[in-house]
């Protein structure tokens, strides 16, 4: 897979590779109650957020990843408001990144990111997941929408894009077909 492009990752994947999508718990709310929605502090149930996990973990497990993997964090604003990249890099068994800047453009507007890529060959799955899951419910950070784990063996993409669901992309029809047989 080409890791230097000058577009979103995931623009690349739906552009040139099959996909199978698995939505997590979507009908239930990430959120305790509360009274006053518009004074009242948000706050991310952890019982939520184990189940996304748990969800995540399963689909994952399910793909049978080689351990020749690459990592792929996308700062699409050039930001990094709270060092996620360096989070993601705990995550790895590998302190070897490359980066790379590219731009992409959205309703005619032009961005400029910056693209950073690890290999590894061991990820701590569950800290990754929850930090993606908590990252758009609760943690403000950067990391839904902007984490892709590649199998470089097989080209496959495994993208958790927050608590909303999974992507997973791959040239091989049957390795998708297998994949929909996945309940969560």
């Amino acid at each position: 897979m080409n890791f230097y492009l000058d577009k979103l990752t995931v623009d690349y994947c739906f552009e040139s590779k099959e996909y199978i999508s698995f939505e997590i718990l979507p009908y239930e709310n990430p959120y305790y109650d509360v009274e006053d929605i518009e004074s009242g502090e948000l706050i991310y149930r952890d019982e939520y957020v184990d189940s996304c996990i748990d969800c995540a973990c399963k689909v994952w497990s399910s793909c049978n990843f080689s351990d020749n993997l690459a990592v792929i964090y996308e700062d699409k604003y050039n930001e990094s408001k709270k060092r996620e990249n360096e989070f993601v890099e705990i995550c790895l068994e590998s302190t070897e990144c490359t980066t790379f800047p590219f731009e992409w453009i959205d309703d005619e507007e032009k961005y400029y990111g910056i693209r950073y890529i690890w290999e590894t060959n061991r990820i701590n799955i569950e800290k990754l997941f929850k930090k993606i899951i908590i990252s758009d419910i609760g943690d403000n950070t950067e990391l839904d929408c902007a984490v892709y784990i590649i199998d470089k063996e097989t080209d496959n993409v495994f993208f958790l894009y927050d608590d909303r669901g999974i992507h997973v992309f791959s040239n091989n029809c049957t390795f998708i077909e297998k994949l929909k047989q996945i309940k969560i």
